[in-house]
């Protein structure tokens, strides 16, 4: 099962999220996420970025009623990134990355790397947005989302800094879990 820790805004919009941690948050799992919601061209957008790869899934133009189905949009978005990245083309991968298709939402777990990394995403997708597409309903998402994902980030269990891509990440865990 895939375990999201929400930042206050998007826990105030979800309004049904677990208030106490589990108690092993701080062993993070493949299956572990952190996510945000933003606004962008007056629209509600969030954004799930994996803890463990900074591999991200934006997802846009999200109303209210489609909180109570946002595992099966979650799960699909995740499926139809890791196919354009080419990182995945079986169930495998999505079940390593996803854990069972039921979601938790948790608040927030104060992970200051992730959230300082869901920040760079946001700003950078924006800008891709405004200065390549000019607006959201322009923009291919998918194809957008890719190239953040192939931003040099870092590993999240780096001590020394060394420079990958959230698609590097992924792959490497991969090649070793083989």
């Amino acid at each position: 099962m895939a375990r999201v820790f929400c930042t206050k805004k998007l826990k105030d919009y979800i309004g049904n999220v677990a208030e106490t941690l589990p108690e092993d948050h701080p062993n993070i799992k493949s299956s572990d996420w952190n996510a945000h919601l933003f606004f962008f061209e007056r629209k509600k957008c969030i954004v799930f970025v994996n803890i463990f790869t900074y591999y991200s899934i934006f997802i846009t133009d999200i109303v209210k009623k489609d909180l109570k189905n946002i595992d099966a949009i979650f799960e699909r978005r995740l499926k139809e990134q890791l196919l354009h990245d080419g990182v995945a083309n079986n169930n495998q991968m999505f079940t390593f990355f996803m854990g069972e298709p039921e979601i938790n939402f948790f608040k927030t777990n104060n992970n200051k790397k992730v959230i300082g990394r869901i920040n760079d995403f946001v700003n950078s997708f924006k800008i891709y947005v405004l200065y390549k597409d000019g607006s959201l309903d322009k923009t291919d998402l998918v194809h957008e989302n890719g190239l953040l994902n192939s931003t040099l980030t870092g590993k999240y269990t780096d001590k020394i800094k060394r420079w990958t891509t959230p698609l590097d990440n992924i792959k490497e865990i991969i090649n070793t879990s083989s």
